[in-house]
């Protein structure tokens, strides 16, 4: 916004609409914001055209009083020669240790206690058999290949089919037993608990509501309210306190505006806005600015107006 007002140029077309020749707005920033929370940094370069690519992998040189320095910038496979300086592209850093420490024990801990339920519930509900063979001590190697050939037949038939046929042979009787399904039902719980687990942990840690994702909480308009102007309002910050600060020609008439799902509901404020217009602290555009809108050019909207219900009264006959 230059001076209230929307700027349409190529930056807003970037940012908004196509940033490279591959991605929407919409792609673009998802995988922005996912580079962000599950690296903790985000590397935005620019290209000779004009355009806007998320780095997926560099390295990062740090200096006090100079510009930091990128290299070894590749974006999908390719990697760039040149190198960025701070100055030159948008860094977005959101380093959260404790998610971080938290995903890399995921598998050592977690991985590993599922994949062993798993492997006991694949156990309990296998086919067992009992193979009965007319065996005489000192049989010769070919007897025992061909006992082994009729196993790998059984094994076989049954392997990722859901219908099977045992192969007979003179000598050998197959006879299937069943499988044990006992605590069938508690064991997939136990499952879909434990995995259940490991999201809310990680929700938690990023300040998502857990009722959010896994049931319909009593006042759904009240948390995703919080989560809105919380949670997401944290990760606009970082993106729009970038923006203002290596995109400005002139910092003093113009900003970023970024406006998203932390944006206010002017009907739920309706009441609010009416109380302060009436009470004379802001301008109606004033309020429009608060509100993400252009300013208006209607005089009236720089005036300030004090209802009688707020105007002071003089006593006697006055």
């Amino acid at each position: 916004m230059v001076n209230g007002k929307y700027k349409y140029d190529e930056t807003l077309y970037r940012l908004n609409v196509r940033p490279n020749r591959n991605e929407t707005a919409t792609q673009f920033w998802e995988h922005a914001i996912h580079e962000l929370i599950y690296n903790g940094e985000c590397l935005i370069i620019p290209t000779d055209s004009g355009e806007l690519l998320v780095a997926e992998s560099f390295v990062h040189e740090k200096f006090a009083v100079y510009d930091d320095k990128f290299s070894g910038v590749y974006v999908r496979g390719y990697r760039f020669e040149r190198t960025f300086q701070m100055s030159d592209v948008i860094y977005l850093n959101c380093s959260n240790d404790k998610l971080q420490a938290y995903t890399n024990s995921l598998f050592a801990d977690y991985g590993k206690m599922l994949g062993r339920m798993i492997s006991i519930q694949m156990r309990n509900n296998q086919i067992r058999g009992i193979l009965k063979a007319n065996l005489t001590q000192g049989m010769q190697e070919e007897k025992i290949q061909q006992l082994q050939n009729y196993l790998d037949k059984i094994f076989n038939s049954f392997e990722n089919k859901d219908v099977a046929v045992v192969p007979l042979t003179d000598g050998f009787d197959y006879q299937e037993i069943g499988g044990t399904k006992s605590n069938t039902q508690q064991q997939f719980e136990q499952i879909k608990q434990l995995r259940k687990d490991a999201i809310a942990t990680v929700a938690d840690i990023l300040g998502i509501p857990e009722n959010l994702l896994f049931e319909t909480p009593a006042n759904p308009e009240s948390m995703e309210k919080s989560f809105n102007q919380g949670t997401l309002q944290f990760f606009y910050q970082l993106v729009v306190d970038e923006l203002n600060s290596k995109l400005l020609s002139n910092p003093y008439e113009e900003e970023f505006v970024l406006i998203g799902r932390n944006t206010l509901d002017i009907f739920d404020y309706a009441e609010k806005i009416d109380k302060l217009m009436a009470s004379a602290p802001l301008t109606g555009n004033e309020i429009r600015e608060l509100l993400g809108l252009e300013k208006s050019d209607d005089p009236a909207m720089d005036e300030i107006y004090i209802t009688k219900n707020y105007q002071t009264t003089k006593g006697g006959e006055d």
